[in-house]
C-alpha cells in the first residue's frame, strides 16, 4: 500500500505514547488534498490480549523482519471502519457499556459496531450488559410492556395540560433500528415488543424525514412516535405485515362475540348493545392498531367505566373483562406467532 496516498491521523483519545503497538483503519474522513484518513490507535498489546483472545493469538506470532512499523512500534492495518473500531476499542479502555442511557432511541445504533466487533474478535463479556439494557427498552413481560406504556401515556398527559410540544421519539425506544440489530447481533429476545411497536406506527411515520422536516410532520403525527423504516430488511417487513394481518383477523374474531345467552340478570340490556360496544372496540382497534391498548380499560373490573359500556349490565362487563384480560395475555404470548418470529 502506497502510504504517500495517506493521510495518518492520530486518535484524541486512543493513541498512548507508550502504547507497543499501532492500530491502523480507514476513516470515512478525506484530507484536504483528498487523500484516504487512517486513523491510528496506538495501544498495549497486553490490555487487547486479556480482553480478546483473537488479538492474544495475533500478537503470539514472532515478529519477522519485515514487519511494517509506525513510529517504532508494529503496525496492524484493520479492515474494520475507524468509527466503529473507535467504539469497541473505547469499551476495552473505558467500559462506557455499563452507562447505556435507558430508553434510548439511538441505543443500538451506538452499540451495534460494539457487539459487531465484540463477536469478530472473542470479546463476549461486552454482551452481557448490552442485552440486559436492551431487554428493559423492550419489555420482556405484557406486565413490562404495560408499565413502559403507562409511563408514555402519562407524560403525553402532562405535556397536553401544559400545551407543550410532545416529542415522544427523542425519549423512547425505536423499532427499526431494534430490529436490525436484533438481526445481526443475535438478539431474538427484544424482537417481540419490538415487531408490535412497530406494527402500530405508520409507514410516513419515518424517523429521518420527521427529524429532517420538524416544523412538518404529518397532519395527524400527535402520538409523537416513527421509525427507522429504511432499517428494515424485507424479509422483516413481511413479517410485519403478515403480524399486523393475523392481529386484524385476531380483532375479527375477538369483535364478533355471541350476545351471552340466557340473560335474565338485567332487563334493559340487549344484544344491540353489546354488539354496539365490541362495534366500537373493533374501529378503535381499526384506527390507532393497538388492541392492547383498546382492551387495557376493560380488563378489569372498577368504577371507572366507558360510556362505550355503561348501558351493559354487570354480567356482560364482568364477560367483557374476563375476555379482555384472557385476549391481551394470549395476543402477547402469541407476538412471536403472529409475526413468525419463531420461524425467522
Amino acid at each position: 500500500m502506497d502510504n504517500n496516498a495517506m493521510a495518518f491521523e492520530h486518535h484524541k483519545e486512543l493513541y498512548f505514547s507508550d502504547g507497543n503497538v499501532a492500530l491502523i483503519a480507514p476513516s470515512h474522513k478525506k484530507h484536504k488534498d483528498l487523500s484516504e484518513t487512517l486513523i491510528v490507535f496506538r495501544l498495549h498489546q497486553l490490555m487487547l490480549a486479556i480482553h480478546s483472545p483473537v488479538f492474544k493469538d495475533m500478537f503470539t506470532f514472532p515478529a519477522t523482519p519485515d514487519v511494517e512499523l509506525y513510529e517504532g512500534v508494529p503496525l496492524v492495518r484493520m479492515t474494520d471502519n475507524a468509527s466503529d473500531l473507535e467504539a469497541f476499542l473505547g469499551v476495552i479502555y473505558r467500559q462506557p457499556v455499563l452507562s447505556i442511557a435507558p430508553l434510548s432511541p439511538n441505543t443500538p445504533l451506538h452499540v451495534k459496531p460494539i457487539l459487531v466487533l465484540a463477536d469478530k474478535y472473542g470479546v463476549q463479556y461486552v454482551r452481557g450488559p448490552i442485552i440486559d439494557q436492551l431487554e428493559r427498552d423492550w419489555p420482556q413481560s405484557l406486565f413490562d410492556w404495560d408499565c413502559l406504556e403507562a409511563e408514555i401515556e402519562s407524560r403525553r398527559d402532562v405535556f397536553n395540560q401544559h400545551q407543550a410540544s410532545c416529542e415522544l421519539d427523542d425519549d423512547y425506544p425505536e423499532p427499526g433500528s431494534a430490529i436490525e440489530l436484533a438481526r445481526q447481533c443475535d438478539i431474538p429476545s427484544i424482537l417481540p415488543a419490538a415487531f408490535y411497536h412497530l406494527s402500530r406506527i405508520p409507514i410516513n411515520y419515518d424517523w429521518d424525514n420527521i427529524h429532517a422536516s420538524w416544523d412538518d410532520p404529518p397532519d395527524d403525527y400527535w402520538v409523537g412516535r416513527s421509525a427507522r423504516w429504511d432499517r428494515l430488511s424485507k424479509e422483516d417487513l413481511l413479517c410485519l405485515l403478515q403480524g399486523r394481518a393475523k392481529l386484524d383477523k385476531y380483532l375479527d374474531e375477538l369483535c364478533s362475540m355471541l350476545y351471552p345467552e340466557p340473560h335474565t340478570q338485567d332487563s334493559t340490556c340487549n344484544p344491540d348493545i353489546w354488539y354496539a360496544f365490541w362495534e366500537s372496540v373493533w374501529q378503535e382497534c381499526r384506527r390507532g392498531k393497538d388492541i392492547l391498548a383498546v382492551l387495557s380499560p376493560f380488563s378489569e373490573m372498577s368504577g371507572n367505566f366507558s360510556k362505550r359500556w355503561e348501558k351493559l349490565c354487570w354480567s356482560c362487563r364482568d364477560k367483557i373483562t374476563t375476555k379482555a384480560s384472557k385476549c391481551r395475555k394470549e395476543i402477547w404470548d402469541r407476538i412471536p406467532e403472529f409475526f413468525q418470529l419463531q420461524q425467522s
